[in-house]
C-alpha cells in the first residue's frame, strides 16, 4: 500500500482547513452539528443513527459525506466541498467523524469546539488505524487525531485496543456503545424477526484488502453459489462488499447467473439486511460484532488467513480462538456448513458468541446514542 500523500491532495487539504479557520474564528456559532460520514453514508451508520437522535432534540445538523470528496472538475462540487462545508463544519460545536477525515490536521480547532470519533465498526479484529499505516498517511492521521476531543467505544476491551489505533489517552475515551447497535439491540429485546420464512438467507459480507494474493478476488464465490443452488434451492445469498472493491461486481453476470445471489452492496440501511439474514459469513470484518447481537451463526472464510496475518493487516487476537463462530478455508467446507445450518439452524455452537459478547459489548441496550448526548451535554 502506498503510505505518501500526493502534493495534489495535500494541497486541497489544507484549502479546506484554510476556509474552516476562517469561519471558525468567527464570535458566532449556530445550534448546529456537523457529520463527516465519509465511510457510511446512511442513516443506520455510526453517524447517521447519532444525527437522528440529535434532530430529534432540535439540533441543525449539516453532513459531509464520500459525494462531497468525490468532485472531479465540478467547479460547483470543488466549491460546495471546499467553501461550504468548510464554513458549515466551522459554525459548529460539535462535530461527529466516522473515518479519519485528513484535512481535520491542518485545522485549527478552537477550545470550545467538540471533535467526536465514533468511528465506523463497533469493534475491529484485524489492526488498523496509527497501527497499520506509515509514512506520510501516518503523520496526517495523527494530525487528524489529535484534534479529537472524544472517542466512543462499546467496551473495556475495545478501549484497550483503540487507544493505540488513535493515539488517544484513556481519559478521551468514553464506553458508552455503538449508536448503529441501538436499532439491532431493540429488534432483538422485542422480538422483531422479519425474516423470510421461505427461504434461508445468507450475508455474505467481506472486508477490504489492500493486497489479494492470486487471481480470485472474491475466492471462489461462484462455486459457492454454485453448490449451494444444487442441494438447496430454498437458500439464497446477500451479496455484499466493501464500499472501496463493491463497484467490481457491476456488469459480472457471472455471480448473479444462478439465482440465489443478490447484490446488497450498494443498499445503505445494513441493519434492515443483517436482519433478513439466518446467517452471516465474513472473513475480517468488524460487521461480525454486529450481527452478534442477533445471537445467530456466524461463519468465517478466510482462505488467506496466513497472509492476511502475516503480510498485510494482522491481527490483536489469536484469529481463530477469538471470532464468534468456525473458520473455513476451504470453500466447499464451507457450503457444507452453510447447508448443515439450513436444515437445522439448532446446530449452532452459541457458547463461542456468549464469551464474545462478553467482550464486545459493556452496554446491551439500545441507548447508545442517548449516552454519547450525554456526554456531550447535546
Amino acid at each position: 500500500m502506498d503510505y505518501e500523500i500526493s502534493e495534489k491532495k495535500l494541497k486541497g487539504y489544507r484549502l479546506f482547513a484554510a476556509f474552516y479557520n476562517f469561519r471558525a474564528r468567527l464570535p458566532f456559532k449556530k445550534k448546529g452539528v456537523f457529520f463527516v460520514m465519509t465511510h457510511d453514508g446512511g442513516m443506520t451508520g455510526n453517524c447517521g443513527s447519532m444525527m437522528q437522535k440529535v434532530r430529534a432534540k432540535g439540533y441543525r445538523t449539516y453532513f459531509l459525506n464520500r459525494a462531497h470528496t468525490d468532485f472531479g472538475k465540478n467547479i460547483f462540487g470543488a466549491f460546495r466541498f471546499f467553501v461550504i462545508k468548510s464554513f458549515q463544519m466551522g459554525s459548529c460545536r460539535t462535530v461527529f467523524l466516522d473515518n479519519a477525515f485528513l484535512p481535520l490536521g491542518f485545522c485549527n480547532v478552537p477550545e470550545d469546539v467538540q471533535i467526536a470519533m465514533l468511528w465506523h465498526g463497533t469493534g475491529t479484529i484485524k489492526r488498523f488505524g496509527l497501527d497499520t499505516t506509515e509514512g506520510g498517511l501516518k503523520e496526517l492521521e495523527q494530525g487528524c487525531y489529535s484534534k479529537i476531543t472524544h472517542l466512543f467505544v462499546a467496551s473495556e476491551y475495545t478501549k484497550q485496543i483503540y487507544k493505540g489505533c488513535f493515539g488517544l489517552p484513556y481519559e478521551k475515551i468514553f464506553v458508552t456503545g455503538s449508536p448503529r447497535c441501538d436499532e439491532l439491540f431493540e429488534a432483538h429485546d422485542y422480538n422483531d424477526d422479519i425474516r423470510d420464512k421461505d427461504k434461508f438467507t445468507v450475508l455474505f459480507a467481506t472486508t477490504f484488502r489492500e493486497n489479494i494474493p492470486g487471481d480470485a478476488p472474491y475466492y471462489e464465490i461462484r462455486t459457492l453459489l454454485r453448490k449451494l443452488q444444487s442441494k438447496n434451492r430454498k437458500i439464497q445469498v446477500l451479496l455484499r462488499l466493501h464500499p472501496h472493491v463493491a463497484h467490481e461486481l457491476k456488469g459480472r453476470s457471472e455471480y448473479f447467473m444462478f439465482g440465489n445471489c443478490v447484490d446488497v452492496s450498494g443498499q445503505d440501511n445494513l441493519n434492515m439486511i443483517m436482519r433478513k439474514a439466518d446467517i452471516l459469513v465474513t472473513d475480517y470484518s468488524s460487521i461480525c460484532y454486529d450481527f452478534a447481537i442477533l445471537e445467530r451463526p456466524v461463519l468465517f472464510y478466510a482462505p488467506d488467513l496466513d497472509y492476511y496475518r502475516d503480510a498485510e493487516r494482522g491481527f490483536y487476537e489469536d484469529y481463530d480462538s477469538f471470532v464468534p463462530g468456525p473458520v473455513f478455508r476451504r470453500i466447499d467446507a464451507l457450503a457444507d456448513e452453510i447447508l448443515k445450518l439450513a436444515s437445522d439452524p439448532a446446530k449452532h455452537d452459541s457458547v463461542r458468541s456468549d464469551v464474545f459478547m462478553e467482550k464486545a459489548f459493556a452496554h446491551r441496550d439500545s441507548n447508545a446514542a442517548f449516552r454519547i448526548m450525554e456526554v456531550l451535554k447535546l
